[in-house]
């Protein structure tokens, strides 16, 4: 869907609301509010557990948009390698307890996502990956397994968090998965600025918003106003996600039912003609029925006798083809369907029979 020339100029003054108020909010929380704390594990793991089911979602419509061919380039493969492997760990993340492995799970599901989401900036030639069939069923292997082994075995992975700050290392990560999702924001943005798509605008408002949540974590406290902003902000991220899936689910309802009511109407149209057709056809096969009738009895009443007949200038007789001479009645009725009945004609019974003929 193509946005209108005249709505851009909103629609990019509410990126900049976006972007400068996520870092007001953010700054407000760490001066104002720097002291007081909410700690709520049920509703922490509900939010978790929302944005991964919401980004496992979303890689299955990309997924299949990417193999439908919506796009030649590869993006919606990217980005759905991306949402996967980040809706896998977040989920992962949601049912585990605070402690070793917690803030580790998050920080890699932010980290391995906003790596595929900055591949788009990749040239299309150096995507080969997005045409291996196989490639996204590897990825879930590796992402179930990364989870899995990182829950079962959290106490051999780093803590990432000393008396409530976070260590250097989680900062780390988290920035740079920040970076990484605002310059895939970026790629699409200037692809809006281009082509005008709402798809696009949809891409750089989620993804911007997955990046500054992970460049906001370097100044949050475990439990603090600032670290429980950056989730709403991510949750916000992932609302758009929905969004967006319920958007495409309507219009390619909408698509089908205008395909299906154009295929109705013309497999209407092309049943009248087939009627049309087929009647034509019986009246065609009547009509060649009849007259191949009258053909065939013109041929059984019919056979012509052609060529040159040797005739006896004397009894009349003919010459067969075998050389001998037959009764002319005789010929006729072997080489014909004509037969013959005998009389006589009134001068030849006067002359072979005068008396009788006198008499009648």
């Amino acid at each position: 869907m193509i946005i209108g020339k005249i709505r851009r100029p909103f629609l990019l003054f509410l990126l900049l609301i976006v972007l400068f108020g996520s870092f007001i909010i953010s700054f407000a929380c760490n001066t104002i509010w720097y002291n007081l704390q909410l700690m709520n594990d049920p509703l922490h793991a509900a939010l978790e557990a929302f944005g991964g089911m919401a980004a496992i979602a979303m890689a299955l419509l990309l997924l299949q948009l990417h193999q439908d061919r919506k796009r030649e380039n590869g993006e919606y493969f990217l980005l759905s390698m991306g949402f996967m492997m980040m809706g896998i760990l977040d989920t992962c993340h949601a049912v585990s307890n605070f402690g070793y492995g917690f803030i580790l799970l998050r920080s890699l599901a932010s980290l391995c996502g906003s790596i595929w989401f900055a591949l788009v900036w990749l040239p299309s030639r150096f995507r080969p990956i997005t045409n291996i069939k196989t490639t996204h069923w590897a990825i879930v292997t590796v992402s179930i397994l990364l989870g899995a082994v990182i829950l079962k075995y959290r106490n051999f992975f780093p803590l990432m968090i000393m008396d409530g700050h976070f260590t250097p290392f989680a900062i780390g990560i988290n920035v740079l998965s920040g970076i990484l999702s605002i310059a895939a924001a970026l790629y699409f943005l200037c692809e809006f600025l281009r082509t005008n798509k709402k798809e696009s605008y949809f891409f750089t408002c989620m993804l911007l918003m997955l990046g500054l949540s992970g460049l906001e974590f370097q100044f949050s406290m475990i439990w603090s106003y600032d670290w429980w902003f950056w989730h709403v902000q991510r949750c916000l991220a992932y609302a758009v996600v929905l969004y967006y899936i319920f958007e495409m689910f309507l219009r390619i309802s909408e698509e089908l039912k205008k395909s299906n009511e154009h295929l109705e109407k013309r497999i209407a149209e092309r049943t009248i003609e087939l009627s049309n057709e087929i009647a034509e056809r019986k009246r065609y096969g009547s009509e060649r029925d009849a007259v191949f009738t009258q053909l065939q009895d013109a041929f059984d009443q019919i056979k012509t006798l052609s060529g040159l007949l040797p005739t006896c200038s004397s009894c009349k007789n003919i010459r067969n083809a075998e050389g001998n001479w037959v009764q002319m009645e005789r010929y006729i009725q072997e080489h014909s369907n004509a037969r013959f009945s005998h009389g006589l004609c009134p001068q030849c019974a006067k002359k072979l029979y005068p008396e009788v003929f006198d008499k009648m």
